[in-house]
């Protein structure tokens, strides 16, 4: 069969060219292990837990032919049915309905998503502001892809059952409920079946009772949104079938927009991206690498898109003036990144870090959501804090490591708390990078005032530590991402500032023989070919954490930290001690890795601002 089906549909929204991509099977960074996909956010749990709240429905299974041959046969049963994941299939479009509830000639279809909304928001958005506008809750913004997946099905069924009255809903975790059940994640297992992972339901009968009296799901009819857009969607999706019929590729005008591009991949032999751009897609550096794009292409009235219409697709195309206009924005980094090919720290440097007081705490937090709270008292997506790494640097030169990382199924945010104090105590000044530690201890001492686990003595070292106001000279936490924006060019790091960019960048220019000792005795220290160190991010292993080999981890980053999290406490891996420990330590490496790039980026910003700092204006000056 040629369809349109609805995660087609889905993609062309974005961009109708990746229809075609995603149909001739193009290569694709959302390419994944369907396992860690599933994983992902919870999702898998919100799927289940919706189908729970309706004792009666069953599940369509097997692939589209048989699914479409199933769905039929259970409506032709019974006049009234609850279906789980049916397949309709009409006029070359395909949708699969997470719940379909038909009595009689009326249709409920309802479509879960793990996304959250808040429904004291809706309400709100119902209420004309002083104005008198209305703000059109699922049309404006992070939910309108929901809404045309749910009006794409819509139009599908409708289409299926002509006579029938159909109604649309979506049913989505609300941020302003709160998990009234304990044990609620305990409920939910992951479990093999065959080559399938399923979800099963291992509460007690009374659990369900009381889940389905009292859950933290909303469920909104959208028909009225979906009637803005309905003639919108109808006309789309009849180019796209054409498209998916004929093969043809829906040609979209390149753009600043294809810097994210799913099909944009290192393989050029078969990269949708080069098929789109042709030679333009070769420069390097490319204009698409050039930092705060969007933002300097909303600056200056759309030249970035202009230039890329002409075939100017060269870093060295963009003109100065336009990251520049009255003067330069975003801390210089665009201008800098166009004209300064050499490693730039500034006076101000020293300013900012005068008032740092010994020892030294560099930390880096690693914290997790999931659609489904952990624990009780919890509401959707609200974060759990795991883990935190801490290098200590002495005013002698010691260095002591310290950590911290949860492998039990409770709610570890207090004590998460209690170890950082034990740790780092009152003394000296903490460093991070980016305000998020800061945001998170915020959280930890907002949730500890309202719990019943009050602490006085823990809320007042949260008092003392949080930061309030940043111009404040008696903080103790300094925060060095905004150095890093405000005080440190390299050319290598472009428009960027994540410790990812910065380290690898600090990396070709210091000679500092500590940071190298300090790396090296973490099996972090390589160079390639040419002699060049490489990244330390990229030389943390992949770990296999199964015996068959299927299931394999890298932590290298956050999204990984919190996957890994998921699965050593609630995946497959949850009673496989040797897994969970796999986990672990892939963890604390990358974890402990955030924190030690920490002390090699501030070793060399201290060495460089003994030997040469510079001043700004004379950058600008002899730039402009």
């Amino acid at each position: 069969m040629h369809y349109l089906s609805k995660s087609d549909f889905k993609v062309a929204q974005t961009c109708p060219t990746k229809l075609y991509y995603k149909k001739n099977k193009y290569p694709s960074l959302n390419e994944e292990n369907d396992y860690l996909s599933l994983l992902a956010d919870g999702g898998f749990m919100i799927g289940k837990l919706a189908q729970l709240l309706y004792p009666d429905g069953f599940e369509i299974e097997g692939g589209v032919n048989d699914s479409v041959i199933g769905t039929e046969q259970a409506i032709n049963r019974a006049e009234n049915v609850i279906l789980f994941e049916p397949a309709f299939y009409i006029n070359n479009q395909l949708v699969r309905v997470d719940i379909f509830i038909k009595k009689g000639n009326s249709i409920d279809i309802i479509e879960v998503k793990s996304k959250s909304y808040n429904s004291e928001s809706l309400a709100k958005s119902k209420v004309p502001n002083k104005s008198g506008k209305l703000k059109n809750y699922w049309l404006e913004g992070e939910f309108k892809p929901y809404l045309e997946d749910i009006a794409y099905q819509k139009k599908v069924v409708q289409e299926k059952f002509p006579a029938a009255t159909v109604k649309a809903y979506l049913m989505m975790p609300d941020k302003s409920k709160v998990n009234e059940h304990e044990d609620l994640i305990r409920w939910f297992v992951l479990n093999k079946k065959g080559a399938q992972t399923v979800v099963e339901f291992k509460g007690a009968e009374n659990d369900l009772i009381e889940l389905r009296k009292s859950n933290f799901m909303g469920l909104e009819c959208v028909d009225a949104e979906i009637d803005l857009i309905s003639s919108s969607i109808a006309s789309t999706s009849d180019i796209l079938k054409s498209s998916v019929i004929e093969n043809n590729k829906i040609i979209t005008p390149i753009s600043i927009h294809c810097k994210s591009c799913e099909y944009k991949i290192s393989d050029t032999t078969n990269s949708g991206f080069v098929e789109c751009w042709g030679n333009l897609a070769y420069p390097s550096p490319h204009i698409l690498d050039l930092g705060q794009l969007g933002n300097v292409n909303n600056h200056s009235g759309g030249v970035i898109n202009e230039l890329i219409s002409r075939g100017k697709t060269a870093l060295s195309d963009v003109p100065l003036d336009i990251v520049v206009k009255d003067k330069p924005y975003y801390n210089d980094r665009p201008l800098f990144q166009l004209k300064v090919n050499h490693e730039l720290l500034f006076h101000e440097y020293k300013e900012a870090i005068a008032n740092i007081k010994y020892p030294l705490h560099f930390i880096d937090f690693e914290t997790c959501t999931m659609a489904v709270p952990f624990h009780k008292g919890m509401k959707p997506f609200q974060n759990v804090i795991f883990q935190w790494s801490c290098h200590t640097l002495h005013q002698d030169g010691t260095i002591e490591h310290s950590e911290w990382l949860n492998s039990d199924d409770y709610y570890p945010n207090f004590d998460f708390a209690r170890t950082l104090k034990n740790q780092i105590g009152t003394h000296g000044t903490v460093l991070t990078w980016s305000s998020y530690e800061n945001t998170q201890l915020r959280a930890i001492k907002n949730t500890l005032e309202e719990s019943e686990d009050f602490d006085d003595e823990l809320l007042d070292w949260l008092e003392s530590i949080i930061v309030v106001d940043k111009s404040d000279s008696s903080n103790r936490i300094l925060d060095m991402h905004d150095l890093a924006k405000l005080y440190y060019f390299h050319p290598k790091m472009g428009g960027r500032t994540s410790i990812k960019v910065v380290l690898p960048s600090v990396l070709q220019e210091t000679s500092n023989s500590k940071s190298f000792a300090l790396l090296e005795a973490e099996n972090l220290l390589s160079r390639d070919n040419e002699g060049k160190l490489i990244d330390p991010y990229k030389l943390l292993e992949e770990r296999i954490v199964d015996d068959t080999k299927s299931l394999t981890i890298k932590v290298r980053n956050g999204g990984d930290a919190m996957v890994a999290y998921r699965e050593m406490l609630y995946g497959l891996s949850r009673e496989n001690e040797e897994a969970k420990k796999a986990y672990g330590d892939a963890l604390k490496k990358y974890c402990k890795l955030d924190t030690l790039a920490m002390v090699v980026i501030w070793f060399h910003w201290n060495d460089l601002s003994k030997q040469m700092t510079v001043d700004r204006d004379s950058i600008l000056n002899s730039i402009l």
